[in-house]
């Protein structure tokens, strides 16, 4: 009661001064941000995990496999996928058409009469958009695609489980849409549960990078092959001005002979460069941004220009604390190791 009074005297006391007054600040509770359940044990790093993964995830298919990748070029995946068709399973794959390894596929599997089609491009843009889900229950999001040089690299995979499949199924059939002009069978609605997973494409993929990067109090840390879209490269100077841990992993034979403006840029600015070095000498297939810790964002290909204008671009905004902080491990893994110099 005495809590209530005061609190009347103090909005009387606002408006008897003329001060303006926004009561439904007072009074009504700000939502908290969605959080994300997305477990640790969804983030896998190794090459040879992610392959087993997506076998396994390829063997459990009893309705469908949707399949989206930049180059498909792994045989023993392309077995499996051949076994599930001919036992019934709904197989559709969508395939950059200006990568070479691609025409063997697609001969391969129109062979077995698997519906599969090049995603439409114009000359020098790429599908670079890498996924499979199965039955509409599962998916998998890739950084680097399925070819022996993919899953060697050093990559990472997400595992989904919850709605965000659902999307990810609405994602394809747009794009199966936009090649065939035919629409697949998609549910209205779904009964996955919700994990608070944002998907975007194409122009929306830089639009998640600068709200995250401009939102974050703390830090914003990120390992990615080129960082060269001037709105990009801006957001990260503006985080760095207002105080907040700025670090980026960069690959170094993309960066430093290229750009070198850029990079005397963002370090004038006080943001932490490093460039990505691993003992195994893996190559980087890997652009991910991680902000105050909680939040992560995978994208399927580097923060430049044709990423963002030209290309069929995907990503994967995760505020999930617990797979966030496995991602830090493996980044700071990453920072240690990687070199001060190109």
């Amino acid at each position: 009661m005495l809590k209530r009074f005061f609190a009347l005297l103090i909005i009387l006391s606002l408006f008897t001064t003329g001060c303006s007054v926004d009561l439904k600040k007072l009074f009504v509770k700000e939502k908290e941000a969605p959080v994300s359940n997305l477990s640790a044990s969804a983030l896998d790093f190794d090459g040879v995990t992610i392959h087993q993964k997506t076998e396994a995830l390829l063997s459990s298919a009893k309705k469908s496999i949707f399949i989206e990748q930049t180059i498909f070029s792994d045989e023993s995946l392309m077995n499996l996928v051949v076994q599930k068709a001919a036992a019934g399973v709904e197989v559709r794959v969508l395939l950059d058409q200006f990568e070479t390894p691609n025409q063997a596929t697609l001969n391969q599997l129109k062979s077995k009469n698997i519906s599969v089609q090049y995603y439409p491009a114009r000359k020098g843009q790429t599908d670079e958009a890498k996924f499979l889900i199965v039955d509409m229950t599962q998916a998998l999001i890739y950084s680097s695609p399925w070819t022996a040089g993919g899953f060697a690299a050093h990559t990472m995979s997400v595992l989904l489980t919850g709605k965000s499949v659902w999307k990810l199924a609405g994602i394809f059939n747009r794009d199966w849409q936009f090649t065939t002009t035919l629409s697949l069978d998609i549910p209205k609605t779904t009964d996955l549960p919700e994990d608070n997973i944002l998907l975007a494409t194409n122009a929306n993929v830089k639009q998640q990078l600068i709200e995250q990067i401009a939102g974050s109090q703390k830090s914003v840390w990120a390992i990615v092959s080129q960082v060269t879209d001037q709105d990009i490269i801006q957001a990260f100077i503006d985080a760095a001005n207002k105080g907040r841990d700025v670090r980026i992993i960069l690959d170094p034979g993309i960066m430093p002979a290229n750009w070198p403006e850029t990079i005397e840029k963002l370090k004038a600015s006080g943001i932490q460069l490093r460039y990505f070095k691993l003992p195994t000498n893996k190559p980087l297939e890997l652009n991910v941004g991680i902000f105050d810790g909680g939040t992560f964002i995978s994208s399927s290909s580097g923060w430049g220009y044709k990423s963002f204008v030209m290309n069929h671009e995907l990503s994967l905004t995760a505020p999930a604390p617990e797979a966030t902080l496995e991602l830090i491990k493996h980044f700071d893994q990453d920072w240690q190791s990687s070199s001060t110099t190109p």
